[in-house]
This record gives structure tokens, C-alpha cells and sequence, in this order.
């Protein structure tokens, strides 16, 4: 269910609840109308007998007889004979009534009847009705329950399929919108909806969210801009003071060595932090850059195997991407044990740059968490490995930054493998 739309899942469940409701519906439908039915006829039965107490001479057979589901038979209290004219019996019992006799068949076990007398002491009456009666004339009409049933059940689901429709259709222009938006670089909102509902609450809850996103964005940028301003002065003041120093006589060339070295890995650290904030916001310069011409120049002197299957061409900066292929490349060099290799090819049909090694790979559980900026694995996997632990933020964030994607798996090497695919 989880690749389901949600309306596919609200048309699925309901058809689902109206499919069991089918099997069900019409037969409790008709349990309860022959249920009620009876109570009617029972009901009828008492009230009949009362009017006929009254006065039995106004009975109207042909009218009772079309329309009233009972039998009457009113006798004379002096012979005991039943008087016809006064007496009827419906369609469905004449057959089972025996005129000599003056009784019902005995096949008719299911006689429901109440017998009094008149007001005038004349006559014997007798109302009763059939119990078979009631479901003689529902069963009828089950039919018609299933058609309707099936009617009804048709114009709920057009009903609910015009409601999500409408309910939903300020969902479909957010997702549309959202799709477009970048607020780490540019404050965009979504269209707010004159509604208190859940989506008119879920709109402007994204959209206070969208607000947070922007002014973290920029403040995080200022912070960095700033920050990396600020330090490269007194570290540069710093190197001209050491370099001062490393003539004069006396002097620990070591500890002026090591100096050096600490001035020149915090000036990287700078550095690569402004590469950070503006590898995700420049779009300036934009051009068309042959990426396998800029690999061959990355790996130009080094042990690393270029497998060049693909030419693969992109729109975009080529200092950019020669900067997320140096943190990439490096990345790897970093951790193998021997060897790095870096293939272009197709990967599910998109040209991809695919960078491996044979070192010792990266827990699955990791796999997004390696983005994140300082993040490191484990102090065994980092332990005597230079690096400032933003490299593949940098990769992570010129990807998203183009529109293109990173993924991380086992290499084949034994290590870790990327794949960028444009």
C-alpha cells in the first residue's frame, strides 16, 4: 500500500466496506422490513377487531380484499353459520379455506388469529392474518433492495471521488510548487487556502516551516561568510610572523614546521567551509562542461584507475564540478587501502560518475548520515586520516544545488562506492 495513492486507498477501502455491505445489507434489510411488517400487520389486526366490535356491517370486501392482508370471518351466534357477506378472506387464503367445513386447510399451520364478539351480542368475529404473509411479501421486493444498494453505493463513490477531487486539489498545486522550491537560497511560499481545515493547516504549518528553513539558511551563511572573513587576517599575519621567525638563529625548525603545518590545515578548513556556503547558492557561469576531460585532470599523477566508458556532458560550472570531484575523489583516496577506481558509464540508464575503493566500506545504517557536515563514522575508520569532515556536504550539496543525485553502496572493491548520476 505504500506506492498507493490516497485516493486509490479511499476508493479501495470503500469499495472494499460497500462490496461486504452487499453480501450483508440486503438480507438484514429484509429482516428488518418483515420484522416491521408483522408489527404492522399484528397492530392492524388489533385495530380492525375494535371496529369491527363496533359495527361488522360497513366491512368493504372487494376494497379489504385487494389491500388488506388479513381474513375476517363473522359468524351468526344463533346457528353458529358463518355470514359470507360480512366475511372475506385475502387472495392468498381463499384457496386454503374450505366452505363445507368452515375451516382452513391443514396444510395452513401458520394462522395468527383473535376472536371477540360484537357490541350487539349478534355476532362472532374473527380477525387474524397468515404468518407466512409478512415474508411472502418482502421476499418480493429483496431484488429491488440489491438494485438500489448497487445505485446508492454507484453515487457515493462518484460523490467521494468529487470530494477528494475538490479536498485535494490544493494538495496537487502545493506538491507542484514545493517541487521548484529551494529555501535554503530563496524565501518562496505556498498559496495559502481560505480554509481551517487539516490542508489549510498543513499549508500554513509548511509554510511557517519554509520561513524557519530561509532564516536558518542565511544566518548559517552570514555565520560562515563571516567567521572565515574574520580568521584569514590574523592567520595570515600569523604565517608572515613565522616566517620571520624560521631565520632567525635558535629557532625550533620543528616547532616552526609544525606550526606551519596547523596554520595551513585551519586556512583549508576556512577555506572549504566557503566552498560549502557557496557551492549550494552560486549559479552564476554556467556553461557546458565535459566532466571525463575534468577527471582526467584530477587523477593526472596519481596510482587512481580512470575507466572512461561514457562521455558525459553537463550544464553547469566546471570549477564547481571540478571542486565536487577533488572532495569525492579524495574521499576515497582517503580510506582505501590500495586502490581507488572511478568509472563513467550508465547506471539504470543515466550517465553516472561511479568512484570506488577497497577500504573498508561504510556500515549501510550510515549511508545518509556521511553527508552530514563533520560527521564522522567511527574513531577506527578516521583514525590518522586527514580531513575536515565537510568534503561530501560539498559533494552532497552541488548535486542537490543541479538537480542531480548521490547515492552510497559496497563496492566491489570491498570499500565504498558513489555514484553521481546527472
Amino acid at each position: 500500500m505504500k506506492n498507493i495513492g490516497i485516493r486509490t486507498k479511499i476508493i479501495s477501502i470503500t469499495l472494499l466496506f460497500l462490496g461486504v455491505g452487499l453480501f450483508i445489507a440486503p438480507g438484514v434489510l429484509v429482516d428488518i422490513a418483515e420484522l416491521r411488517f408483522k408489527q404492522v400487520i399484528e397492530e392492524g389486526s388489533d385495530k380492525l377487531v375494535e371496529e369491527l366490535k363496533e359495527d361488522y356491517q360497513n366491512l368493504e370486501p372487494l376494497e379489504s380484499q385487494r389491500f388488506i392482508p388479513y381474513f375476517v370471518l363473522v359468524y351468526d351466534k344463533q346457528n353458529g353459520k358463518l355470514i359470507s357477506e360480512y366475511s372475506f378472506f385475502p387472495p392468498n387464503l381463499i384457496d386454503d379455506y374450505d366452505p363445507q367445513s368452515n375451516k382452513f386447510n391443514e396444510n395452513l399451520t401458520d394462522l395468527n388469529f383473535i376472536k371477540t364478539e360484537s357490541n350487539d351480542k349478534k355476532v362472532d368475529i374473527v380477525v387474524g392474518f397468515s404468518e407466512s404473509t409478512p415474508s411472502e411479501i418482502i421476499n418480493g421486493i429483496e431484488r429491488i433492495f440489491i438494485v438500489i444498494y448497487i445505485l446508492a453505493s454507484l453515487l457515493v463513490i462518484v460523490g467521494i471521488l468529487i470530494s477528494i477531487q475538490i479536498a485535494l486539489k490544493p494538495v496537487d498545486k502545493s506538491i507542484k510548487k514545493i517541487e521548484k522550491l529551494d529555501p535554503l537560497n530563496k524565501l518562496e511560499k505556498l498559496d495559502e487556502v481560505a480554509s481551517n481545515d487539516e490542508i489549510g493547516n498543513l499549508i500554513s504549518t509548511f509554510n511557517s516551516l519554509l520561513e524557519k528553513v530561509n532564516i536558518s539558511s542565511i544566518s548559517q551563511k552570514q555565520f560562515i561568510s563571516n567567521t572565515s572573513h574574520e580568521l584569514k587576517t590574523p592567520l595570515t599575519s600569523l604565517k608572515l610572523q613565522i616566517e620571520k621567525l624560521s631565520v632567525l638563529n635558535g629557532v625550533n625548525e620543528e616547532m616552526i614546521k609544525n606550526i606551519q603545518e596547523d596554520i595551513n590545515e585551519i586556512q583549508s578548513t576556512l577555506e572549504a567551509l566557503l566552498d560549502l556556503e557557496t557551492s549550494g547558492s552560486n549559479t552564476e557561469g554556467s556553461e557546458e562542461v565535459l566532466v571525463n576531460e575534468l577527471i582526467k585532470t584530477v587523477v593526472v599523477g596519481t596510482d587512481i584507475v580512470f575507466q572512461d566508458k561514457k562521455e558525459i556532458k553537463v550544464f553547469s560550472n566546471s570549477k564547481v564540478v571540478k571542486l565536487m570531484l577533488n572532495n569525492l575523489i579524495g574521499n576515497a583516496e582517503k580510506f582505501k587501502s590500495n586502490k581507488t577506481v572511478i568509472s563513467t558509464d550508465l547506471v539504470h540508464g543515466i550517465p553516472s560518475v561511479i568512484v570506488e575503493d577497497d577500504g573498508g566500506g561504510i556500515k549501510p545504517k550510515n549511508y545518509d548520515l556521511i553527508f552530514t557536515p563533520f560527521w564522522q563514522e567511527d574513531e577506527s575508520r578516521t583514525r590518522n586520516k586527514s580531513g575536515k569532515g565537510i568534503g561530501l556536504s560539498i559533494v552532497k550539496n552541488i548535486t542537490l544545488k543541479y538537480g542531480w543525485t548521490i547515492s552510497v553502496d559496497k563496492s566491489e572493491l570491498g570499500g565504498a562506492k558513489f555514484i553521481i548520476s546527472f
